[in-house]
């Protein structure tokens, strides 16, 4: 029994200290020697019989490795090949095989999964993206609606304030002139006969009709105020529809859903410095900002960046993405500004930032390198939003100017990108 340890010992899987074939193994012991004889006669075998991707012979050392690991037929045949292990070496590889096939299995299913339920996300957040596109094209015409009816009751109460004011005037005549009739008599008095006269019927018709007019008035206006406050209702669920579509169709995107559009088309128009509508967030401010850029191009890194971002001033930044729309068009300009950009920003009243250190760049790579359409940018200039004490008092909008002639990054056009925007990257300055 002491013997057949000490041969487990020095030719079983003890190899932890290093292993190497005894020299003097005899028939009856379990040495490596004949075993190793076995393995070289199967590999042999192996590399001796081709194999194809369709079938392996079933005595092979390659069809032993196709099964253990599951690998394909010509990638088995191709390790069988290999001169593994060495002769005389501990039979422990099919284990090692076995433990690699269970990992690649256990790979390939966790990448199919995870594509899978990529492709899931993508197909439900675009959905989702469509339903809110619906969803707001519906809120509009209810708002239209609800402000077409409250125009024509504006015009049919406009309508019966004039018949009224012309009723009245009528009957201040009719009794202006009823009573110059009547000369002396006193009111009351009946007329020969005791019939009214005609002027008499009038007025009284008259001032039937007043009442009437004034009551319908004053119906009117309570309809008038019931459709404004519809109307108002219906544009304030408007608006919340369409920043809820913003952020679906954001989402969709961020998950890889094709033919996804970010911006309405109603709301395509520029922004105006002097009349921005109020954000709260730096999100909110990039995503207005980018729905109505006329030049700047906002890549995937400015709105996930934003999301994050906890500046707490979004309504200056909003005013400078508006401003840097105007650098950006400059810079589209084919045959160049014909002057530096900066003096293009600084007239925009944009605290500009022509580059970043090498230094920054090199030690920080992952945060100054951006993308768009797949080709990599850089950050470097950029605008100072706000500099002060505290990440929520200090914000940046980094930049990549493209020229479109460079050879790695063929397929971009000329313009202004967008990257990371909110917190200040790190450099010497950063700590």
């Amino acid at each position: 029994m002491g013997a057949t340890g000490d041969d487990e010992e020095r030719t079983g899987y003890g190899a932890r200290r290093g292993w190497r074939a005894p020299k003097g193994a005899g028939p009856g012991r379990t040495g490596g020697r004949r075993r190793g004889r076995g393995r070289d006669d199967r590999a042999a075998a192996a590399r001796a019989s081709p194999a194809t991707d369709d079938a392996l012979a079933p005595d092979t050392l390659a069809a032993r490795i196709a099964r253990l690991s599951r690998l394909p037929a010509e990638d088995a045949a191709a390790l069988a090949r290999e001169d593994l292990p060495a002769p005389g070496a501990p039979d422990a590889l099919p284990a090692a095989f076995r433990a690699l096939g269970r990992l690649l299995t256990a790979a390939r299913d966790a990448a199919e999964t995870a594509r899978r339920q990529a492709e899931e996300t993508a197909d439900r957040r675009a959905r989702d993206a469509a339903r809110a596109r619906t969803q707001v094209a519906r809120a509009q015409e209810r708002e239209t609606r609800q402000r077409e009816k409250a125009s024509a009751e504006q015009g049919e109460r406009q309508r019966l304030a004039g018949e009224l004011e012309r009723t009245q005037a009528r009957l201040s005549q009719v009794a202006a002139e009823r009573d110059r009739l009547r000369g002396p008599h006193v009111d009351g008095a009946a007329r020969p006969g005791g019939v009214p006269g005609h002027d008499d019927v009038e007025v009284a018709g008259l001032l039937a009709r007043v009442f009437d007019l004034e009551a319908q008035l004053e119906e009117r206006a309570v309809a008038l105020e019931e459709l404004t406050d519809a109307r108002e209702a219906a544009e304030a669920e408007r608006d919340h529809l369409v920043t809820s579509a913003r952020r679906l169709r954001r989402l969709a995107l961020e998950a890889g859903a094709k033919d996804v559009d970010l911006v309405d088309p109603e709301d395509a128009a520029p922004l105006r410095a002097d009349e921005l509508p109020e954000v709260r967030t730096v999100l909110q401010a990039v995503e207005l900002a980018a729905a109505h850029a006329e030049h700047l191009i906002y890549t995937d890194r400015a709105f996930s960046s934003a999301r994050t971002a906890p500046y707490t001033e979004p309504q200056k930044l909003l005013r400078d993405l508006v401003a840097l729309d105007r650098v950006a068009a400059a810079w589209d300009v084919e045959t160049g500004i014909g002057r530096p950009i900066r003096d293009v920003a600084l007239e925009q009243q944009l605290d500009w930032a022509d580059d970043v250190s090498v230094t920054a760049r090199a030690q920080n790579a992952r945060e100054y390198q951006f993308s768009h359409q797949g080709r990599p940018l850089w950050a470097g200039p950029h605008v100072r939003v706000a500099t002060g004490r505290g990440l929520q008092r200090t914000c940046r909008v980094y930049l990549a100017l493209v020229k479109g002639t460079e050879p790695d990054l063929a397929g971009l056009p000329r313009g202004v990108y967008v990257g990371p925007v909110g917190r200040h990257l790190s450099d010497s300055t950063s700590g």
